[in-house]
């Protein structure tokens, strides 16, 4: 008697611990299927990036993307502008499915979230004000190097330079330029307006945003001097929530369809001219 009540006891915490497995599972890797169930996507997009994003999603790179993404999994996509800091919060607080932001993965990030399949490359670059580069003479112009890519920063003094708080670009300035004034900001447009100012006499942020804006605004060509970041590179990202397996497997392929028909190229092309 006492060896069939252990047997039925046994079988009942193997059931149990069985369907516990399964519900842990399925709340792992549920949202994207509750994604398609509700007909909603959430995607968390920046302020203002251009190209990538105009004006809180008016238009822009990662907006056709959210848009085709959107189409992929056949549901509607409803963007939301957040701000740098909150991008992995959000995530974690179920306030947005993905984020499409130029989010650049690191392994700090990575312990918090997954990211995709990369789906644009960049470096860092800086606008440096012209007034606190040294002045070369043409007669010694061959005895000084050149201020041309972000590792010059390290040879000047007393420099101030903005950086937005929490981006992959403020642990660049912690780790490789110790002795430089950091200046944070919460926005690009905050750092913009840090060095026209005169509170920092540079903004590092990534190539594509930086070599827009100098192409663009000719008091930021005439005034300034962009450096590039050099042999370094980051990847922009989508952003998933940590353990959504099948979302992230179908977003990578998203991403490796776009790149395979020349959709992000051509998209890049496009708002490159805007």
């Amino acid at each position: 008697m006492k060896k069939a009540l252990y047997c039925i006891i046994g079988f009942c915490a193997l059931l149990y611990a069985f369907e516990l497995n399964a519900q842990q599972s399925k709340s792992i890797d549920d949202l994207y299927h509750t994604i398609i169930q509700r007909g909603i996507i959430k995607i968390g997009i920046s302020m203002n990036y251009p190209p990538l994003n105009f004006d809180r999603g008016r238009k822009g790179v990662e907006i056709e993307m959210a848009k085709e993404i959107g189409a992929f999994f056949g549901v509607k996509a409803i963007l939301v502008p957040l701000q740098l800091p909150d991008y992995i919060p959000s995530l974690e607080k179920h306030e947005v499915d993905i984020i499409i932001a130029g989010l650049s993965r690191n392994l700090h990030r990575a312990k918090k979230i997954y990211f995709s399949d990369p789906y644009l490359s960049i470096t860092p670059a800086a606008l440096v004000h012209k007034r606190v580069i040294p002045q070369t003479k043409f007669g010694d112009q061959f005895e000084q190097t050149p201020f041309r890519t972000v590792w010059d920063l390290s040879r000047l003094t007393g420099f101030k330079c903005a950086v937005k708080k929490g981006s992959a670009y403020e642990l660049l300035l912690e780790s490789k330029f110790p002795s430089l004034e950091r200046v944070l900001v919460d926005s690009n447009d905050d750092g913009i307006a840090n060095i026209r100012n005169g509170i920092a006499q540079g903004f590092m942020h990534d190539s594509l945003f930086l070599h827009y804006l100098y192409r663009k605004d000719a008091s930021l060509s005439s005034n300034f001097i962009l450096l590039s970041g050099g042999d370094i590179r980051e990847e922009l990202c989508i952003g998933i929530p940590f353990g959504e397996t099948v979302l992230k497997n179908q977003v990578d392929m998203f991403i490796a369809e776009m790149k395979r028909t020349g959709h992000i190229q051509k998209w890049m092309e496009q708002f490159d001219r805007e």
